[in-house]
């Protein structure tokens, strides 16, 4: 491990390349800095057992919900989602959002619960992510995410309730491609 240093001896920036994909867009939602324990050795990528163990670590000495835990609780859930373990997935995602209310964490966390067939409590998540992007008022964010709701009520056999949303799309951000965003 890396030894920590500075005024606050249980946080240090986090050097880690496990799903930079997950990590660019937990990044892009939330406005608190990155500080928490190291969760890889220099140059090396942690495994599952020493992120479970460092958030353990961190989740029993920090606030429940701490905005600490987001970088440690969204290694976690990538890995599993790299892994197709939605499944398990589902559990850290869940106390990210509670964490970081971010529309980007909504979105992973909705994904999960689909790719599980939970569709009513994905359309709930998405739901809520929605709200969160409509309050930041960027019509092509906005767009995207009702392009993937859409997608999600298509998937869960609700074409009738989709239609309108890719309207709203279409309306927001003309130019956006419905096929070209990816809804698993």
């Amino acid at each position: 491990m890396i030894a920590l240093a500075g005024k606050n001896a249980g946080s240090a920036a986090i050097l880690c390349g496990v799903s930079l994909c997950c990590a660019l867009l937990v990044s892009s939602c939330s406005n608190q800095p990155k500080t928490v324990a190291p969760l890889a050795p220099k140059g090396g990528e942690p495994d599952l057992q020493t992120l479970l163990k460092i958030l353990s670590d961190q989740q029993a000495s920090l606030p429940k919900n701490s905005p600490k835990l987001e970088t440690a609780l969204e290694k976690v859930a990538s890995l599993y989602e790299v892994q197709n373990r939605y499944d398990l997935a589902e559990k850290y995602l869940e106390q990210l959002t509670q964490c970081i209310d971010s529309y980007g964490n909504w979105e992973r966390l909705s994904l999960a619960y689909a790719e599980q067939q939970k569709f009513d409590q994905a359309i709930e998540a998405i739901k809520h992510s929605v709200a969160l992007i409509e309050a930041k008022n960027n019509s092509d964010n906005i767009a995207a995410v009702y392009i993937r709701y859409a997608k999600l009520l298509e998937k869960a056999g609700r074409k009738d309730e989709a239609a309108p949303l890719r309207a709203k799309a279409k309306a927001l951000a003309p130019n956006i491609k419905n096929s070209t965003l990816r809804w698993h």
